[in-house]
């Protein structure tokens, strides 16, 4: 059995082509799951954020994601493509009326209501979620049909379609109300000379919850006389098998019982309380006031 070695000089490390440090690192170039392959992240030796690239129209787009965090880069990456996208193509529609299909006005529309969120109509989140009712439920259905087909009679269709999915009424109020918008662009634009007429979701008001005076007073006498108290954490499951378990540093302060307070006089939802920030709440002597949207 022969052996084949390879000899080097002793300075060829030294002549080597070096990689430019502005260039990609191969091992941290990461594509986006469930968009195109051209959108990807990536790290470079020059900076310590995240960079996105993606191809758009015959150019290359590049931006710094101001992030050192993998899972917050791929969120902005997300959005670049979004924002990028309706950038680039929302604003026309090059194809005659008559072959114009339900997808060809997504974008447009999209780039409408960033532009309102833009100027402070309406919020991003907001935005966000007209999205993934587009992308989700929407598109699929109505995706390939030509704009002006479009009837009442299609309309209600989808509407079948999402009450076998079990979706509540209100839910389908505002899936068409997102397919509203879409038309309403169209026929902004001398798309479509007329609306489809929508049919009508009967949506019955389910206020919630609320406690009286008598129960507010307990619940916050009852905050208070469990003041240095150990919490018993677990989920709703354990809690019926009786397995739970205590943390030690978990014992309740009269914090609790202000908290309770705070929510009710300023409207605030316990899952909003975990989001509040500093840059939400402004001190006005003898006013506060906070901005959570």
């Amino acid at each position: 059995m022969s052996t084949a070695w390879w000899y080097t000089a002793a300075n060829d490390t030294d002549f080597a082509a070096t990689r430019h440090r502005s260039l990609p690192i191969a091992t941290s170039i990461t594509p986006i799951v469930n968009y195109p392959s051209k959108l990807r992240i990536f790290r470079t030796n020059a900076s310590r954020y995240w960079q996105v690239r993606c191809y758009f129209k015959g150019k290359t787009y590049t931006q710094s994601l101001r992030t050192t965090n993998k899972q917050s880069a791929i969120s902005l990456a997300k959005q670049f493509f979004h924002i990028k996208t309706a950038e680039l193509y929302g604003e026309t529609v090059t194809k005659q009326d008559d072959a114009v299909k339900f997808a060809d006005v997504v974008q447009a529309t999209l780039a409408q209501q960033l532009a309102r969120a833009e100027r402070g109509e309406i919020t991003r989140e907001g935005v966000q979620i007209f999205r993934n009712r587009l992308h989700k439920s929407i598109l699929p259905f109505f995706g390939n049909l030509p704009l002006r087909q479009i009837t009442y009679s299609q309309i209600c269709d989808f509407v079948s379609e999402l009450s076998n999915r079990k979706l509540t009424a209100d839910t389908i109020q505002q899936h068409l109300v997102a397919v509203r918008r879409v038309f309403n662009y169209a026929h902004g634009v001398n798309l479509i000379a007329a609306l489809p007429k929508f049919p009508t979701i009967k949506v019955t008001a389910k206020p919630r919850g609320h406690f009286d005076v008598s129960e507010y007073r307990r619940l916050v006498s009852t905050a208070r006389s469990l003041i240095g108290h150990t919490a018993d954490l677990g989920t709703v499951a354990q809690l019926k098998r009786g397995r739970i378990r205590q943390a030690a540093n978990l014992v309740i302060t009269a914090e609790l019982a202000w908290l309770i307070r705070f929510m009710v006089n300023s409207f605030i939802r316990p899952s909003d309380i975990k989001n509040l920030q500093h840059q939400h709440v402004t001190v006005d002597f003898p006013k506060l006031e906070t901005r959570y949207k």
